[in-house]
């Protein structure tokens, strides 16, 4: 309960009538009632924002310290059950935790203490007691992309970020402490020596977790065309290859380019390793290429060459050959460079929990970071780029960085 505040207008009265307002308001508001990605972004930051201001210390811990992990074991629990795919093969009715529990082959009281946990976070809506139905959150978990999160946290992250502290502690609290192969990642998994990618190199049931994880999350982004426009590209351009998708896993966003302008789409390119370009997803005319962007970069004098989230799971040095396999690919005066990525705001308070919470995933697994826009034009100007213009959207959390070679 929160602590009322003497009121020195004595006018409590028309506080209890906007406390009142304010209940309704919330409990009529319904998602179709949003206007825009804008919109439904400033709203989730007001909220959030509300609540933290609304909550004792006690609930904040609560929060973020039982609730939320309860959350990740309940789901966990659920997904290695096949619960909510199960649910919706038997046709997505309202379900009782019994009935549930004969679905799974779960134990029926064991069940209902996770239904409940999943009910009381409303990710699980409750129609009476002991009676459940799916949701749009539930319905998302049956598709591998979304489904894939509860794996991937469990079984990668969390365990990595776990050994942080010990990890960190050890090594005398340094930010450079922790390398590619010889991080909190390594500490947790036993594989000094190798990097995350080479241990899903060697354990494929993982690396496709965390590639159904990837595609889920780039999949439900703000397209980067709604950031950078694109018609930008096709300003003075000449024959020969127009876009380059740079380690762009499965195609996701080349794909998007090729719907916005489908007369291009031959002189597209995909490129990420073979295993992972193996299950392509864009049109057949676009070009899809095994590549290794650590090797020269072998489509020459493209108009842009695109990465998303790629430098970000690399500390510099290995950014740099990143970028460095680029450069001698790219024509002078013609050729873009456009990294999709978060730019870290000077004020973070006003930014998404995804740049920070990120950041020190990517502390973990990869010994990388999020980087603020100083950061970024210093790595970029060590590689011989020059940045021309930061693109962003209140609706997105990453930026578009356009530079070009000096």
């Amino acid at each position: 309960m929160t602590k009322a505040t003497p009121n020195t207008n004595g006018d409590s009265g028309h506080s209890a009538g906007c406390s009142t307002d304010l209940l309704h308001l919330l409990n009529a508001f319904e998602n179709t009632s949003i206007d825009s990605e804008i919109e439904r972004s400033q709203l989730i930051s007001a909220a959030t924002t509300f609540l933290a201001r609304l909550q004792s210390p006690w609930e904040t811990i609560r929060r973020h310290l039982v609730d939320s992990p309860a959350v990740q074991l309940s789901l966990k629990v659920c997904m290695d059950l096949e619960l909510f795919q199960k649910w919706k093969d038997a046709g997505n009715g309202d379900k009782t935790a019994a009935e549930l529990a004969q679905l799974t082959g779960c134990d029926e009281e064991l069940l209902q203490r996770f239904l409940r946990h999943l009910a009381v976070e409303h990710l699980l809506a409750e129609v009476a007691p002991g009676t459940y139905a799916q949701t749009e959150f539930t319905f998302a978990m049956c598709t591998p992309h979304f489904g894939a999160w509860p794996q991937y946290m469990h079984e990668t992250v969390l365990d990595t970020w776990k050994a942080m502290p010990k990890v960190l502690a050890d090594r005398g609290y340094k930010n450079d402490s922790l390398t590619v192969i010889d991080g909190a990642f390594q500490v947790a998994t036993h594989t000094t020596g190798q990097s995350i990618f080479d241990y899903f190199a060697s354990h494929p049931g993982q690396a496709k977790t965390f590639n159904n994880a990837m595609t889920g999350y780039g999949a439900e982004r703000c397209s980067w065309l709604d950031i950078f426009p694109s018609t930008n590209l096709l300003e003075n351009v000449v024959e020969g290859p127009l876009l380059v998708d740079v380690g762009g896993n499965i195609g996701h966003d080349v794909e998007k380019f090729r719907k916005r302008h489908p007369d291009k789409a031959s002189r597209l390119v995909l490129q990420d390793l073979p295993a992972v370009v193996g299950d392509a997803i864009c049109g057949d005319q676009v070009q899809v290429m095994p590549h290794n962007f650590f090797e020269p970069q072998p489509v020459r004098h493209a108009r842009a060459y695109y990465l998303h989230s790629v430098l970000h799971d690399w500390p510099d040095a290995n950014a740099l050959q990143i970028l460095e396999n680029l450069k001698p690919a790219m024509k002078h005066g013609y050729s873009k460079l456009l990294l999709n990525e978060i730019v870290v705001l000077d004020r973070i308070s006003t930014s998404s929990p995804q740049v920070t919470s990120f950041d020190l995933a990517m502390m973990g697994l990869c010994a990388a970071q999020e980087r603020t826009e100083l950061m970024w034009r210093t790595l970029l100007g060590r590689a011989g780029f020059k940045v021309i213009k930061i693109w962003t959207s209140e609706a997105a959390v990453e930026s578009i960085i356009e530079a070009e070679i000096v």
